[in-house]
Parts: C-alpha cells; sequence; structure tokens
C-alpha cells in the first residue's frame, strides 16, 4: 500500500519532515507512463476547443451596454478562435461606434479584421534587460512583411523552447540546479524536490513522444505546462509535496529566464526599425517592469500608462509622458497614452490549474482608470484621451 505524505513535527527553520512517497521513483519516471500521463497530457497541450470552451471564449464576463468607444490593442488570443473573439465584442459593446482591436500575440504574428499585431521581446544591451514591444500595423502590408515575420520567427522558436531547458536542468540536475537545491534545503524537502525532477522527467518524456515539436501543438509548450501537469496528476494527499515542487520548479525558471541568451534577440532599434517599414506603431507595454527603457528615447508611438500586471504608477507615468512630450525633438511625432488589458483568452475557456487567479479577471477592451477622476486630469492636462490615443493611433497606422 503506498504510503501518504504527511507533515509532522519539525524544529523552526527546517522544512517540514515528511514520510516519503514510494512512487515518485526517478529510474521509473520515464518508463512508467501510462493512460492517465496522457489524457492529461493531451488535454493540456490541446489547441481544439470542444463546444462548452468555445461558448467560454464567445461569452464575455462584463457588459458595457452603454460604451461608445474602447481600445484593445494589447491582449492575447492564445488558441482561441478568432470568431469567437469578435462575437464576444459584439455582446460586451453592442453600441460601441469607435474602437481599435489589434491582437499581440507573444513573437507571433496575428491578423484580425484590417489590424495585425504582436508583442516582441526584444534585448535592450545598454541596460541588459529583457523588453516587450507592441507593434500593430495594417494586415494588408503582411505580404511585404517577410522580413519582420522571420525576425519573429526567430525569437518565437527561441523563446518558445524554453520549457525545454528547464525540464532538463530538472531531469538533469547541473551546478546551476546544485546551486539552487542547497539554497532551499532549509524550506523544502528532498522528497518535494523528487517529486519536481519525477514530473519533469516524466514530462519530458511525453514531449518527445508525442511529436508536439514543431507542429500545431508546439505553442502549448510554455513554461506554466509543467506545473498543470503536476496538479493535474497529483491529489490532495499531494499538496504539500506540489507546493514545494513548484518552489524548486520557479527557482530554476527563474534563474533559467534570467540566463537568457542575449544574442538570440534582436535589439528594440532593430525591431522598431523593420516596424517602421511597414508603417507600424510602436508602444511600449507595462513599462514599470523594466523602467531604463524609457531612457532610451526610443521611436515609440507611445507607453502603457495602466496596465493590470503594473497598476500601481498611472498617474506618475502619466505625468513623465507629458514632460518627455514638452522635451520632444522636433519632427517627433508625440507620445500617446495607451492602457493595455492584458487579457489572455485561455483564461476564460481553460482555467489553468497553476495560473494567478488575477489573469481570470480581464476583459479585453476594458481598461477602467480611462474613467477615473485623477486620471482624467492628467491625461487632459496632456491633451490625452480615450477618443484622441484611438483616432490618433488609427489614423497614424493607416
Amino acid at each position: 500500500m503506498a504510503t501518504i505524505t504527511t507533515r509532522s513535527e519539525s524544529p523552526p527553520g527546517h522544512a517540514p519532515a515528511e514520510v516519503k512517497w514510494p512512487a515518485f521513483n526517478l529510474a521509473a519516471a520515464a518508463k512508467g507512463i501510462g493512460e492517465e500521463d496522457w489524457r492529461h497530457f493531451n488535454h493540456l497541450t490541446s489547441v481544439e476547443l470542444n463546444h462548452e470552451e468555445r461558448e467560454l471564449a464567445a461569452r464575455p464576463d462584463r457588459l458595457a451596454p452603454e460604451v461608445k468607444e474602447y481600445l484593445a490593442v494589447h491582449w492575447h488570443p492564445e488558441w482561441a478562435p478568432l470568431k469567437c473573439i469578435r462575437r464576444r465584442l459584439d455582446l460586451a459593446f453592442p453600441q460601441a461606434e469607435n474602437s481599435l482591436v489589434i491582437p499581440t500575440q507573444h513573437n507571433k504574428v496575428l491578423s484580425f479584421g484590417p489590424w495585425a499585431g504582436v508583442e516582441v521581446d526584444v534585448f535592450d544591451r545598454k541596460y541588459g534587460l529583457k523588453i516587450h514591444l507592441l507593434v500593430h500595423f495594417a494586415a494588408e502590408r503582411l505580404h511585404r512583411a517577410s522580413a519582420f515575420l522571420s525576425m519573429m520567427d526567430h525569437t518565437y522558436n527561441y523563446r518558445a523552447h524554453q520549457l525545454l531547458d528547464i525540464l532538463g536542468r530538472l531531469a538533469e540536475p547541473d551546478e546551476l540546479s546544485a546551486k539552487i537545491k542547497s539554497g532551499l534545503r532549509h524550506s523544502i524537502s528532498d522528497e518535494g524536490i523528487r517529486m519536481a525532477r519525477f514530473y519533469a522527467i516524466r514530462l519530458k518524456t511525453l514531449i518527445e513522444e508525442s511529436g508536439i515539436i514543431g507542429g500545431s501543438r508546439d505553442e502549448m509548450l510554455k513554461n506554466r505546462l509543467l506545473p498543470d501537469f503536476i496538479m493535474a496528476r497529483t491529489g490532495p494527499e499531494h499538496q504539500i509535496l506540489a507546493e514545494q515542487a513548484l518552489i524548486y520548479i520557479n527557482a530554476i525558471k527563474k534563474v533559467v529566464k534570467q540566463n537568457l541568451n542575449p544574442a538570440e534577440f534582436y535589439s528594440p532599434e532593430e525591431v522598431i526599425e523593420e516596424a517602421r517599414s511597414l508603417n507600424a506603431g510602436v508602444v511600449i507595454p507595462h513599462p514599470p517592469q523594466f523602467w531604463p527603457v524609457l531612457l532610451d528615447d526610443l521611436d515609440v508611438d507611445g507607453w502603457e500608462v495602466w496596465n493590470p500586471s503594473t497598476p500601481n504608477h498611472t498617474l506618475f507615468l502619466l505625468e513623465v509622458l507629458n514632460q518627455a512630450n514638452t522635451c520632444r525633438r522636433a519632427g517627433r511625432r508625440r507620445l500617446l497614452a495607451f492602457m493595455g488589458d492584458d487579457t489572455h483568452m485561455s483564461a476564460k475557456f481553460r482555467r489553468n490549474l497553476s495560473a494567478e487567479k488575477d489573469s481570470a479577471n480581464r476583459e479585453i477592451g476594458f481598461q477602467p482608470p480611462w474613467n477615473d477622476a485623477a486620471v482624467k486630469a492628467f491625461l487632459n492636462r496632456g491633451g490625452q484621451s480615450l477618443t484622441q490615443t484611438i483616432n490618433e493611433y488609427r489614423s497614424r497606422l493607416a
């Protein structure tokens, strides 16, 4: 009979003692794959929506029947059918007469109606930072965007397979993994680490045997796939171990993300130059995640002054944006104020087991600060407004 893992008394500052769970035998991780493993793996990596999921993708969580205009230039369809998105927006904003809606998948250009967009990972070598840029342009220019699309493919292929690096470090620990394990020895047990490694080996084997790499499901190889797989395969009796396993996995993931190879990324200037050849617009999203980039005075159309992932600096960003426009060099177009809802559609129709609850509360086109009195005052001071951003940015793209 399997032994259930339980928490027991431990000295302060030490990991809780636990009864070992014999099932997490690393030698059997790659060999003991069963039907349940395949079922959960195929579900977590599926890009096909069933009827219920399509209905969830097409049904908005919030309605704004009185709203006449809305902006949505930072959101992620992921694998939701775009016709479901269209229906969702029509239901959410039935009276809207003025809107600008452009999808921004990570490193993958998508078109929606007359517009195409992408959120690009770039590397600012001056500050040693990986940052993001939103790029938007008319979909009719896609036929001459081969160079830009090639740049996106290069970045996508590098970033999409970061999960494989994480799994590899867990499956076959190196010096870095050992250092991380040593640093966590007082907060997690050896058995928690063994669980993380066990499921990393199993998931790595499933990926290799499935042939998913390079296929239509390749985009599902996200870093969250391992935590989701663990949560799907473990029950309440494993809760303590699972929590410890996730701590170890997140520590490995953090180091892997910090050790990105700058040579694999284009610089902001390179991406902006190619984007401008398409008459594309460029926006800096959630700048509080990488403040120094604002000092670069990049040739962009504006900044996001609000995003649900960075909601606390809107007034400060508006003040800085207004000052930047006052000092703008002759011939440079003024910076526009943007807000991004940063909605990830998978949180609507396929709730990720390990996802943050906050992501499920976002909604395409809903950015409440546009209607906040203090924010409006700062916008007015700089001659900015939602209407102004929609109309002027659309004019620039056209």
